[in-house]
């Protein structure tokens, strides 16, 4: 399986782990965290897998890229697609952890001072995308940090802070475990997957349990 894998990567980026490295880190729940040990993997790589911290590196560059411009068009499409009978239960689907996760925070900072809500909101956001799990990247921490209420570069400065922190715990990790960098990414696709899962049963089991309730009895 995993020769058949890095054959697959091979002949997208023929030997070129650095490019291949960033294109993983933009993607979606896989970002830095699944970067690292696809770079550093001997098993996809052979001689040409990348050291842990030039895997760090062109990770972290790969993952940040998306930052600054969802934190420019996050809210207004959010704003325009929520509306929009098509959409909404695509956007609930996505966005719902989230939501519930800024009413959380604004309802913890409430009674606060202004200064104190905004370092209660920087920190919430930073811890939410340092701890290397699936779910809680740049992506996700970004729209979390747009729905709080920071603004553009608050949530760049929070989010790519965050994002170093992860990446450097991951990267730690395969450096303690070099030969298994390739179980790590195995472990780490199978904890997405399984999570995604989980969401979308909890998700149809929820609209189906509201569609119920808002039937009338007969």
């Amino acid at each position: 399986m995993t020769q058949a894998i890095g054959e697959f990567f091979s002949r997208i980026f023929g030997d070129n782990a650095i490019v291949a490295t960033i294109f993983i880190a933009i993607i979606p729940m896989i970002e830095l965290k699944g970067a690292i040990p696809f770079g550093m993997s001997k098993g996809f790589w052979g001689e040409k897998a990348l050291g842990s911290w030039t895997a760090f590196g062109y990770g972290f560059l790969g993952s940040i890229l998306v930052v600054p411009i969802l934190a420019l068009i996050f809210k207004p499409i959010y704003n325009w697609l929520k509306d929009k009978r098509f959409f909404k239960a695509i956007v609930h689907f996505f966005t719902g952890d989230i939501e519930r996760r800024t009413d959380k925070t604004n309802e913890k900072a409430k009674e606060r001072s202004e200064t104190k809500k905004l370092w209660i909101k920087i920190i919430t956001v930073f811890l939410f995308v340092a701890f290397p799990v699936p779910l809680t990247g740049v992506w996700t921490g970004t729209c979390f940090a747009v729905l709080l209420g920071l603004n553009f570069w608050q949530t760049c400065a929070t989010v790519i802070a965050g994002n170093a922190v992860c990446g450097l715990i991951v990267t730690t990790l395969c450096m303690v475990f070099p030969n298994a960098t390739t179980i790590f990414l195995y472990v780490f696709l199978a904890i997405i997957v399984l999570a995604f899962l989980t969401k979308l049963i909890i998700h149809l089991v929820n609209r189906r349990k509201q569609k119920s309730d808002e039937e009338p009895l007969e």
